[in-house]
């Protein structure tokens, strides 16, 4: 009996490893190429086909160009911390600037937040050590009148930068001592590139996220330059965007992660954002975008994603725009925002969906996405007419702050899911000091009663004075009598010692004093007493020779 159709297609006809037909497998190897998007072996018809060969080799992660190691790099996790709520149901006021607020800084703890205005001063607020007065726990003036453009704490939090409108950048310890200045160029240098250091004030400063020792610096000269913190006396490198100057440079950070995908983002007034890899070379950019903000405006910030691939810049054309590295010709996302500010500045979300945008008044809060407005949180303590120029979102404490242009600084916090930073001085109460202690009851002293109060005159000015004596009509009265203690040198006296001291008088001062005592020599001379005794027996008797002025010649006796 035969076996069925539907039965002989389960029965195997052959035994062992079957192959795949060559032209299969070619169409599978193009499209396997097609659908991971291989530029090298999509786009370049020879590549595709030495790759196809096994004949092209695969670049060293130095050597591949910048957009296959964006792609390469993985993304790093999100952070916690951030479900769509704002820690903003309570918040402490920093009132101690007196001028705008320009720059802010955070250190990785959350529990010392740096403030800097455009006064040249710093304040530095440990919240571990304050208590609810919100003083801040140390002030420095980092240099005497420049302005305080950014302050940046290291990934250690051991040490922070100070940029301010002067050329040399400025290392403190954590604590607030000064480490050391970095040294400032040559001005009548005309090739940026020969000198070493900066010859026109800084606007930013950060921190490279592969080493606590290595920053760059963004300058009004139009360079970008890269330090060792080991080397205060000459940069390492020099970045400068184009041969002739675009102008100053207003933005510079380094984006998060330390993988090879690094890079750094710089902003010049012409309207201009280029990359350059962090790991080099820094010869040319690797990426310069031309007209991405208003020509002759000035981008007060760029802010990294924590995924490492978004960046955003705030423009001084009234713009917020979100940027991708791989694809940095174009913004993905264009909102306006007013900013009356240069040192208006952004901050991502700890998840990075959302952006922190300074607004008057208020923060707001934009989608990272399409650069939509989510809400705008209005900021405690701040002035009708200030606006928020520097925000920052702490991921490991939860916390927001928000620094206004009437020099208001306001940190908010949730009772429920932020921890440390502010919430550690909040409830604190301020400590008792020995100069504030109130002593109850009246205190009276002596002298204090009516009985011996002094009436004092009303005051005469020197100049009235000198006018009086100088026309002769002031007045001499005779002193009155002293009661109680002494002053301008006389002793006091009462009633009773002013009556006697007038019915008793003293006369001695009357008297001629040689008067008296040759009144008193013939009774010394017949009556000797202390010294004539005891020479009487011994002393030889004087004999003068009275003829002796008779015989002087009668010229000499003239004289």
């Amino acid at each position: 009996m035969g076996l069925s159709d539907e039965l002989s297609k389960f029965i195997p006809k052959g035994f062992g490893k079957k192959k795949k037909p060559a032209a299969a497998s070619d169409d599978t190897g193009d499209r396997t190429g097609e659908t991971t998007g291989d530029k090298r072996t999509a786009g370049d018809p020879a590549s595709r086909l030495a790759f196809e060969q096994g004949a092209a080799q695969e670049p060293t992660a130095a050597e591949a160009p910048l957009s296959d190691r964006l792609a390469a790099a993985e993304p790093p996790q999100a952070l916690d911390g951030d479900d769509g709520e704002y820690p903003v149901s309570s918040h402490i006021a920093l009132r101690e600037h007196a001028k705008a607020v320009s720059a802010l800084a955070w250190d990785a703890s959350g529990d010392l937040l740096l403030s800097g205005d455009t006064g040249s001063l710093v304040h530095m607020w440990e919240f571990r050590a304050m208590d609810s007065s919100f003083k801040p726990t140390r002030t420095l003036v980092p240099f005497e009148g420049q302005q305080v453009r950014d302050l940046r704490f290291n990934r250690a939090g051991t040490h922070f930068l100070c940029a301010t409108s002067d050329p040399r950048a400025r290392l403190y310890e954590s604590s607030g001592h000064a480490v050391c200045d970095f040294k400032r160029g040559d001005m009548y240098v005309s090739d940026m590139r020969k000198t070493t250091g900066h010859v026109s004030g800084l606007f930013a400063a950060d921190w490279s996220p592969r080493s606590d020792d290595v920053f760059a610096t963004a300058s009004a000269d139009g360079t970008v330059r890269i330090w060792s913190c080991e080397r205060p006396r000459a940069q390492d490198h020099v970045l400068v965007a184009r041969a002739r100057s675009a102008g100053a440079v207003t933005a510079c950070r380094y984006s998060g992660g330390a993988g090879p995908a690094t890079v750094i983002a710089a902003a010049q007034v012409d309207g201009s954002i280029s990359l350059w890899p962090a790991s080099g070379p820094y010869l040319r950019p690797a990426s310069r975008t031309e007209g991405a903000h208003a020509k002759g405006t000035e981008t007060s910030d760029i802010a990294f994603a924590p995924d490492g691939h978004r960046f955003a810049t705030r423009g001084g054309d009234d713009t917020v725009k979100l940027w991708d590295i791989r694809r940095a010709t174009a913004p993905v996302a264009t909102a306006a925002l007013p900013s009356s500010h240069s040192a208006s500045s952004l901050a991502f979300s700890p998840s990075g969906s959302q952006i922190m945008a300074g607004a008057p008044r208020s923060i707001a809060a934009l989608d990272a996405g399409d650069l939509s407005t989510l809400r705008h949180i209005p900021v405690a303590g701040c002035g009708s007419s200030a606006e928020v120029t520097r925000v920052l979102w702490h991921p490991r404490a939860n916390q927001i702050a928000a620094a206004a242009g009437d020099g208001s600084i306001s940190v908010m916090y949730s009772q429920a899911q932020s921890t440390r930073g502010a919430k550690l001085c909040a409830a604190k109460r301020p400590r008792r000091r020995a100069d504030d202690v109130q002593v109850m009851g009246q205190i009276i002293t002596p002298h204090a009663l009516p009985l011996f109060r002094d009436d004092k005159p009303a005051a005469i000015s020197a100049g009235k004075r000198r006018r009086d004596v100088a026309r002769g009509s002031e007045k001499h009265a005779p002193g009155q009598p002293l009661r109680g203690h002494g002053k301008g040198g006389y002793i006091g006296m009462n009633e009773t010692q002013h009556i006697m001291k007038s019915i008793i008088k003293d006369t001695m001062r009357d008297e001629d004093p040689r008067e008296a005592l040759l009144r008193y020599a013939a009774v010394a001379e017949s009556d000797p007493i202390f010294v004539a005794p005891a020479y009487n027996g011994t002393q030889d008797k004087p004999v003068f020779d009275d003829d002796a002025e008779d015989q002087l010649p009668e010229m000499k006796r003239r004289k």
